[in-house]
């Protein structure tokens, strides 16, 4: 499949999308929405990948929007090379439904921050599951005070709970930009390693990840995320029996009961 401002690659059932456009930090471009859309498709339709890291090339992690995308929005005009609106998802595109796409997609998925998460860029990368960002990358909203803009890419949504409604609030209102360290500090990523580690950080806890059992790992993931909305811990213990009844009937259970504790080895999972 041909893709646009993006390169899409998998090696040992982990899938790596890298936005490339670099002259521009990465900034979205219509062709790339386009291409990430599909790109994100072909993520959940394989088997053979387990989990998903996005990054950027060059400099930057994303910048959100480029100039032609926003100023073809302020003008009421297409968005140059964006998709036909065919469906709900692509009537939304280019505005934000990225942020739909990498938080519903069952695999779980990792940001490699390697430098400025812009706008767009900074609401993907708390649609991630996980984050790895690099000391000096610049994380922030700057529609606010740039544009006269609210978010966009589900922000509002992931951000309040990933570092609490305060500091969301802060950090959405103002604009302010925090550098890896902070965003540390403040739990919105799970590492912060120099600029040039933060690849092979990141493909690091994606290796041990996609050694799991992918079966294991989509329950596991969708029960933190209902987790999220239930008030009531017994009916999130019923959701944890009911994905463990599942899991007891896997060949990957089998495996894993057989390997740990009767053959004295490593597991190999088959997602069956």
């Amino acid at each position: 499949m041909e893709y646009h401002d993006l390169i899409y690659e998998k090696s040992s059932h982990i899938a790596t999308i890298t936005f490339d456009n670099p002259d521009k930090l990465n900034a979205m471009t219509g062709q790339m929405l386009a291409s990430f859309s599909e790109a994100i498709e072909e993520v959940r339709r394989d088997d053979d990948v387990r989990v998903l890291v996005v990054t950027g090339s060059g400099r930057g992690f994303c910048t959100g929007a480029d100039t032609e995308m926003l100023i073809a929005l302020a003008m009421g005009k297409p968005v140059p090379g964006a998709v036909e609106e065919e469906s709900r998802r692509r009537s939304m595109e280019p505005i934000g439904w990225f942020g739909v796409e990498v938080s519903q997609l069952e695999k779980p998925t990792i940001a490699a921050i390697n430098g400025p998460a812009v706008g767009g860029g900074f609401a993907l990368a708390m649609a991630c599951d996980l984050r790895v960002i690099a000391t000096d990358a610049k994380f922030g909203m700057a529609s606010t005070h740039r544009y006269a803009l609210p978010p966009e890419g589900g922000i509002t949504y992931t951000l309040p709970r990933i570092v609490g409604l305060a500091k969301a609030c802060e950090l959405l209102l103002t604009g302010d930009l925090v550098d890896g360290i902070e965003a540390e500090r403040i739990g919105l990523v799970n590492r912060v390693v120099p600029p040039e580690q933060v690849l092979d950080s990141a493909m690091e806890l994606a290796e041990k990840i996609a050694g799991n059992g992918p079966i294991g790992m989509e329950l596991t993931k969708q029960l933190i995320y209902r987790g999220l909305h239930e008030s009531n811990i017994a009916t999130q213990v019923e959701r944890e029996d009911a994905a463990l009844v599942r899991g007891f009937k896997t060949e990957d259970y089998v495996e894993g009961s057989t390997a740990w504790w009767i053959e004295k080895r490593k597991p190999v999972f088959k997602g069956k």
